[in-house]
């Protein structure tokens, strides 16, 4: 017992002689924001976003095999499903892929392949290609022009997390779609997560270094260990995306390979 009262009284010394807390700002607590605000500030976003050209560099990555490629990127993507992207490497054409909102073509012309299949998919290449495999057409559109919330679709507001998840009732529970994660003090979109339908995460955007209304810095990462970067020097929202810029160009030669799902 008096063991214990010699230690409570060295505490008590030890927090007499401590010095006071300095802050160098005085504390604010977080803004609050309410998710009818939220699902605004989504809504309003993707309804005045058709289309997003950008010119910057791309990079690749297949993070099991540690590899990476890297390109000067320039990109237009265009609502519905629409997407035209060519990496170059010192001016020569690496890569370069086309989507109608329908199907895809991914050429590689060092190759002379290109791989063809229905949107939604991913061009399953050999080992030595794994890498491209992280610019799946569909994730990049979903990321630059993400769709708005359809009518009727069930929302939950997650408020410390300053996140919108969307999905389905199905039986006792909510099966998740995608998740919209926000900015607090901007409402700008900081990360947007897919599910699949069995509601196990497929693909996560990151984006950062808003500029103009718009992303500069676009991360794309994927379940199977791949990941983009598109790091966009100039961007711009809702210029004109004629149906041309999305049409297939095979060139003559060329292996074509058609993927499944």
């Amino acid at each position: 017992m008096r063991a214990a009262v010699v230690a409570l009284a060295v505490l008590a010394a030890g927090c007499g002689a401590s010095r006071p807390l300095k802050m160098d700002q005085p504390f604010q607590a977080p803004a609050e924001l309410r998710p009818d605000e939220a699902l605004a500030a989504y809504q309003r976003y993707c309804a005045e976003l058709s289309s997003f050209s950008a010119a910057g560099d791309l990079e690749v990555k297949d993070l099991k095999a540690a590899r990476v490629r890297r390109f000067g990127a320039r990109l237009v993507a265009a609502r519905p499903g629409r997407l035209y992207v060519k990496g170059s490497v010192a001016v020569v054409t690496a890569l370069e892929v086309v989507a109608d909102g329908g199907r895809f073509w991914f050429q590689v012309p060092s190759k002379k392949k290109v791989w063809t299949g229905v949107s939604g998919g991913a061009p399953r290449t050999e080992a030595a290609d794994a890498p491209y495999e992280a610019l799946r057409p569909g994730d990049v559109v979903a990321a630059l022009l993400p769709e708005p919330v359809a009518e009727g679709a069930r929302l939950v507001w997650e408020a410390d997390a300053t996140t919108l998840a969307v999905g389905e009732l199905e039986g006792d529970g909510l099966r998740l779609a995608r998740r919209v994660v926000f900015d607090r003090a901007t409402l700008q979109l900081r990360r947007l997560l897919f599910y699949d339908a069995q509601g196990d995460l497929v693909t996560e955007a990151r984006l950062a270094e808003w500029q103009d209304g718009l992303p500069r810095d676009v991360t794309l990462l994927r379940r199977e260990g791949y990941q983009a970067r598109l790091t966009f020097d100039r961007a711009e929202r809702n210029v004109a995306a004629p149906d041309r810029l999305f049409e297939p160009r095979v060139p003559q030669g060329f292996e074509t390979v058609e993927v499944t799902s």
